[in-house]
């Protein structure tokens, strides 16, 4: 699995590191090119508020995921090292992605070790780009609005990592949409939860889905061409030697 981390110019600044564009197929908006998760891949696009007082202030980086516009809102106090916000993001991700699991009652409490063990030996490549995907960055303008005026009605300069999680839910929980007013709406939690399931959750299906291995869960993605099959394949192929 490639995992994307696609970070704004502000949150490049604060972690004060030096990173590449996002390839640009064409040539063409660079720098702002869309992202998007698949069977292979999961890409994250970060951005970093400030609030507090100037002198001594306080940051909270807001992550949201690609397809399913999963936001989790990380606070921080000083900025941590590249390594440092990985591991912070991959735990936090883990974590709330197994709750909706076992929420959703698609897995019971005595599985949770099996899909635990799936995510965290999962083949990975991490890839840290600079770049912000315009249509993302509009949700966590959203989610950033709903930090401020959260701290400026309870009278906070921060919100802690429980308060964090919280807010991060009751957004998530809201109906979303891409595209024009005609576009479908979804819940962040629901593609987030099926995105697990499939990724992390083979052989603990007690249900039979079409098109599907009996003990395994859907495909939330639409398969892609066949052309890009055999690329996809070659790449899948690589990682799982490592």
């Amino acid at each position: 699995m490639n995992l994307i981390f696609s970070l704004t110019n502000s949150m490049v600044r604060w972690l004060k590191v030096s990173l590449p564009r996002l390839p640009s197929p064409n040539g063409k908006r660079i720098g702002t090119q869309t992202l998007h998760t698949d069977t292979l891949q999961v890409a994250w696009q970060c951005h970093v508020l400030t609030h507090g007082p100037q002198y001594d202030p306080y940051f909270t980086v807001i992550a949201m995921e690609a397809h399913s516009r999963y936001v989790i809102l990380l606070p921080f106090s000083v900025a941590p090292t590249q390594a440092e916000f990985e591991q912070v993001l991959l735990a936090r991700w883990g974590n709330e992605a197994l709750h909706l699991a076992v929420a959703s009652g698609a897995i019971n409490d005595d599985e949770v070790p099996y899909m635990v063990e799936a995510f965290t030996h999962h083949p990975c490549q991490s890839q840290w780009v600079s770049n912000t995907d315009l249509s993302i960055q509009g949700h966590i303008s959203d989610a950033a609005s709903w930090l401020i005026n959260t701290l400026e009605q309870e009278g906070l300069d921060f919100l802690d990592d429980n308060q964090s999680y919280a807010l991060g839910m009751h957004i998530n929980q809201l109906n979303k949409k891409i595209g024009g007013r005609s576009s479908p709406s979804f819940l962040p939690v629901v593609r987030l939860m099926e995105d697990t399931l499939y990724r992390f959750g083979d052989g603990l299906s007690e249900r039979e889905y079409p098109n599907t291995k009996m003990g395994n869960f859907p495909c939330p993605y639409p398969a892609p061409p066949q052309a890009d099959n055999v690329i996809q394949l070659a790449d899948y192929r690589r990682y799982i030697r490592k």
